[in-house]
């Protein structure tokens, strides 16, 4: 009981620490519109299997509401190079199950540099970011750490290829959700009308991800209900996460996924955006689909 009182204050705090800070970033957005570039992205998410499982008996269902906030100021360093300084904010809320409800703040740095001048001259980037985890759970509270690397490239007014790698680090409570990963991505993304704008991406991501399974008492203890036995690279921790227990495991797995979207712009520095994704994780003696369909909004000061 008192963890759940400690967690519910922490993410209460998180909560109001991140509103001050969001609105000091926008004030000073306002103040030094020409030194800060502020988006705003907000997206709701459906999935058919948000427990991650790979029995069918163990998936389920929920709504996730997301949120980001990043404000950085750009600084010129030369001609083709920039840097850029910043804080960056994200929630996310998840109906029904509120226990996987979290919010991160933290600080971001990135490198700009281009090859060359004008709209076609292909541009690099590296990022760095590290985050506090406030979670009402608070075995999913803690730290996480981001590096990753990107390369863009037009190849005319209406086609941009943009290709990325990554690595993540999450550092919480609870060692079954402390998870380290790595990923590449390539997205094509196409202006089929001056409003319009298509977009493809394929992913690739392998390290630790958890899976969930219902659970079920026996004489020796809590045990997955369907008998399968995971390769789990940590003890599996009993969570009421979705109001039944479930076991949580940590295995190390890669994901393929496939997603499609549509843009259309709504302003001048506002767009939305449809999207469908479908996530196929496996491992040697595990595997699982989730799909996900989401709709988004994206607003840059």
């Amino acid at each position: 009981m008192t963890k759940v009182v400690l967690a519910s204050t922490a993410f209460r705090a998180g909560v109001r620490m991140a509103a001050g800070c969001l609105g000091a970033l926008a004030g000073s957005a306002g103040v030094c519109a020409q030194s800060f570039v502020t988006t705003i992205n907000t997206a709701v998410v459906w999935q058919d299997n948000a427990t991650d499982a790979d029995r069918a008996d163990g998936c389920l269902e929920a709504w996730q509401v997301l949120a980001s906030a990043t404000a950085m100021r750009r600084h010129t360093v030369s001609r083709d190079d920039a840097l850029l300084i910043g804080a960056t904010f994200a929630s996310e809320a998840w109906s029904p199950y509120s226990g996987l409800d979290q919010l991160t703040a933290g600080p971001c740095v990135g490198w700009r540099h281009k090859f060359g001048l004008g709209a076609y001259a292909p541009a690099v980037r590296l990022d760095l970011a590290g985050a506090g985890i406030a979670a009402r759970e608070s075995a999913r509270a803690g730290w996480q750490g981001q590096a990753a690397l990107g390369f863009g490239q037009r190849f005319t007014e209406a086609l941009r290829l943009d290709l990325s790698a990554d690595v993540n680090r999450t550092d919480t409570h609870a060692e079954v959700f402390t998870r380290t990963t790595g990923g590449l991505a390539a997205e094509m993304s196409y202006d089929f009308t001056p409003r319009w704008r298509l977009k493809t991406r394929l992913g690739w991501r392998h390290g630790d991800v958890v899976s969930y399974s219902r659970a079920a008492w026996t004489y020796w203890g809590w045990q997955p209900a369907n008998g399968y036995s995971y390769a789990s690279t940590t003890p599996p921790l009993l969570v009421r996460t979705f109001d039944d227990p479930y076991l949580a495991y940590r295995i190390r797995a890669h994901t393929w996924s496939y997603t499609v979207g549509v843009s259309p712009a709504i302003g001048r520095n506002t767009a939305l955006t449809f999207q469908i994704e479908r996530a196929e994780t496996s491992n040697a003696t595990a595997s699982y689909v989730n799909n996900l369909y989401s709709v988004g909004l994206a607003h840059q000061f």
